[in-house]
């Protein structure tokens, strides 16, 4: 595969080429003569500036970079592909990405789009390829290729293995091939080997919808018991004129310049700071978007969600300009003992959530030039909002739920209510417990 790589890809937005990349070190961006020359064109990002010239720069290389998996879901991708430059995965699955960005060898160009319908039961047989599935997936991937349909070419990131589907108008799932755009993404459970992570399906699906119910803008779910994974609606497609149409979006990382291995503030990644003043200047709706992400704080906090870093965050391109996103992954990840103790962001110089108190609250107020009652304020709103819409999401799906996931829901009721009415209290500058655990 290494050896017939192209050396630049078409870059497509939706279905209109703007230009190529190239296989440089690092990558680099050209606009297209025609593009340039178009009323009214736009670059990728302003990081990405309209142009003859090609664009060298970090930014160009962060910007598509994230576009990938991460972890052991991109290597895995470069074992079953045998390529592992940025450069050649993207030319791999670089087909349907998050947002508009589409990637195609030169001379290619967006075809109609083709789809092979399945049951939720071939999904479980793809999702779960071992033993007897492994053979069902092997028959899926055969009926494919006979009715002539083109490999998938698609890339989530992340590093949670997902599988993009489309549904049909019956709620029935369809397998997007080629470049083909999908509406949907399935999140299984996670299989770890050496971390215990039980039901994470679950834990999200309640997670997110308790987000929703918080009136914090989040992406739709619902829980498949079929293949036991959180089905998220993507809100960067929408049809248009009966087509699907992928919408611009990009992630606070890519938008940046900060490549996925260091997401985390603790790495060098963004700051809680960045994040906010980013909104500042990209967002057409700037004070109304930061307080959704102040919200968006102090909900993670409060469910015990230590994993919402920069990459979590994402602006999403509307009539009016650039956005806030819908929120997405958001799971309580203090749950299970085995993932990580610290939040993703310091809060006032402090990450662990046990440790938190009203000195960090007025540490982060003068960090981002707001006022220490405003913030109060709204920590408090969140933690009631957060009691009463965690007991509804569980309502909400415990029909859907075998007796071993019930008990998962059940503990995360007790674990959520413990570490909210601790954190309140303490942001609030109120005696709490002292059992950090469930801070």
């Amino acid at each position: 595969m290494a050896s017939s790589l192209p050396d630049t890809l078409w870059v497509f937005l939706e279905n209109e080429r703007i230009g190529e990349l190239r296989r440089t070190d690092p990558l680099s961006l050209v606009y297209d003569p025609s593009w340039l020359a178009r009323p009214g064109a736009k670059p990728l990002h302003t990081t990405m500036p309209l142009g003859e010239a090609p664009i060298a720069t970090s930014a160009v290389h962060a910007f598509f970079e994230n576009l990938l998996p991460e972890g052991d879901q991109r290597r895995l991708l470069s074992l079953r592909h045998h390529v592992s430059s940025v450069f050649g995965l993207l030319a791999t699955v670089g087909g349907d990405t998050a947002g508009s960005v589409l990637l195609l060898p030169p001379g290619q160009t967006p075809q109609a789009p083709v789809y092979q319908p399945l049951t939720w039961e071939q999904i479980d047989a793809l999702v779960h390829a071992g033993g007897i599935q492994g053979e069902e997936r092997a028959a899926i991937d055969a009926a494919a290729e006979a009715a002539g349909l083109p490999d998938p070419r698609l890339s989530i990131s992340g590093a949670q293995f997902k599988l993009l589907l489309s549904l049909d108008r019956n709620g029935m799932p369809l397998r997007p091939m080629g470049a083909s755009p999908s509406t949907h993404i399935l999140k299984p459970d996670m299989l770890r080997s050496d971390i215990s992570v039980f039901a994470s399906a679950v834990n999200e699906t309640l997670v997110m919808r308790a987000a929703a119910l918080c009136g914090l803008p989040a992406a739709r779910v619902s829980y498949r018991p079929e293949v036991k994974a959180c089905l998220v609606e993507r809100y960067d497609r929408v049809m248009r004129e009966g087509k699907l149409a992928r919408i611009w979006q990009a992630d606070f990382c890519q938008l940046s310049g900060t490549p996925s291995d260091v997401k985390y503030e603790a790495d060098g990644g963004p700051s809680f700071r960045d994040c906010y003043e980013l909104l500042a200047r990209e967002s057409v709706r700037p004070g109304l978007d930061q307080r959704h992400l102040l919200r968006w704080l102090f909900f993670n906090l409060y469910v015990g969600n230590n994993d919402s870093h920069a990459k979590n965050l994402s602006l999403l391109a509307n009539p009016e300009g650039l956005r806030l996103a819908p929120f997405y992954d958001l799971m309580s990840t203090r749950v299970y003992s085995g993932l990580g103790s610290h939040f993703a962001f310091r809060i006032g110089g402090e990450s662990e959530p046990g440790k938190l108190g009203s000195e960090h609250m007025r540490a982060l107020a003068a960090e981002l030039k707001v006022a220490p009652r405003y913030l109060a304020k709204l920590a408090d709103e969140v933690a009631e909002a957060v009691m009463a819409a965690v007991p509804a999401a569980a309502k909400e799906l415990e029909p859907l739920l075998s007796p071993s996931e019930q008990v998962m829901v059940e503990r995360l009721q007790l674990k959520i209510r413990g570490m909210a009415g601790k954190m309140q209290a303490r942001l609030a500058g109120k005696p709490a417990a002292a059992d950090a655990s469930d801070a």
